[in-house]
C-alpha cells in the first residue's frame, strides 16, 4: 500500500476512534440505572462496594459492545420477538431493583446495610442493571455501522473494547469515589430514606417506560 494512502487510512480510523470515544463517555455521563447503582453502594455501603459494582458494569458494556460487533444488534432487530422479551426482562429487572429500594426507604437501617437496599453482590447488581438494557446492543449496532470504516483492521475493535472498557471504568470509578468520601457519605446517612425513595422512583419509572413502551410496540403491530 502506498505510504500516503496508508497514512489516510491510519488517520480515518483514528477519527474514527476518537468519535465512538466522545460518544461513549458523553452516553455513560447522561444520569440512569448505572449511575445511581453505583452512587447507591458507594454511598450507603464502602467504596469498595462502589468500584465493585463499577466492575459488573464494565465488563456487561463489553458484552453489549462485543456483541453489537458480531452483529447481533441486527439479529435483536431481525427478531423482534426475542428483541422486546429481552426489554421486558430487563423492564421487570428494574422494577424489581425500584421496588427494593422504595420498600427500604419506608424503613430506617444503619449505614452499611447491605441487605437493605439492593442486597449483598454489588458486581451482580451492576453486571445485571447493564445487562437488562439490550438497546445498548441495538445502539452500538447503529453507531458501528455510521462510525467504524469497512473493513476496519482487527486492532480497530480491540481498540474500541479498551477505549469503552477505560472511560466506563474511570467514569463510574469517579462517581464512586466521590460519594464515597466522608462528607458525601455523612448527608447520605441523614437523607438515606428519602434518596433510596427518589432512587427508587427512578429505577420503578425507568422499568415501567420500558415495558410500555413494549406494550405500545405490541398492540401496534397486532392492529396492523
Amino acid at each position: 500500500m502506498d505510504p500516503s494512502t496508508s497514512l489516510l487510512a491510519t488517520s480515518l480510523l483514528a477519527t474514527s476512534l476518537l468519535a465512538l470515544s466522545g460518544m461513549h463517555i458523553l452516553m455513560a455521563m447522561v444520569p440512569g440505572p448505572n449511575t445511581v447503582v453505583v452512587s447507591h453502594f458507594s454511598a450507603s455501603i464502602s467504596r469498595r462496594a462502589g468500584l465493585t459494582a463499577m466492575a459488573g458494569i464494565v465488563l456487561a458494556s463489553l458484552l453489549w459492545v462485543a456483541l453489537s460487533l458480531a452483529g447481533i444488534g441486527v439479529l435483536l432487530l431481525e427478531a423482534g420477538w426475542l428483541y422486546r422479551t429481552l426489554r421486558l426482562v430487563g423492564a421487570a429487572y428494574l422494577v424489581y431493583v425500584g421496588i427494593r429500594l422504595l420498600l427500604s426507604a419506608r424503613h430506617a437501617r444503619p449505614p452499611g446495610s447491605a441487605t437493605s437496599r439492593l442486597g449483598r453482590a454489588p458486581f451482580a447488581a451492576g453486571l445485571l442493571t447493564t445487562l437488562s438494557n439490550p438497546k445498548s446492543a441495538v445502539f452500538w449496532t447503529s453507531v458501528f455501522a455510521v462510525a467504524v470504516p469497512p473493513q476496519a483492521p482487527a486492532w480497530f475493535y480491540a481498540a474500541v473494547l479498551g477505549i469503552i472498557a477505560i472511560q466506563s471504568a474511570l467514569w463510574y470509578s469517579a462517581v464512586a469515589l466521590l460519594l464515597s468520601t466522608g462528607l458525601a457519605r455523612r448527608h447520605y446517612t441523614r437523607c438515606a430514606r428519602w434518596l433510596d425513595g427518589i432512587a427508587g422512583a427512578v429505577m420503578v419509572a425507568l422499568g415501567l417506560h420500558l415495558g410500555d413502551t413494549v406494550r405500545h410496540e405490541l398492540t401496534g403491530q397486532a392492529s396492523a
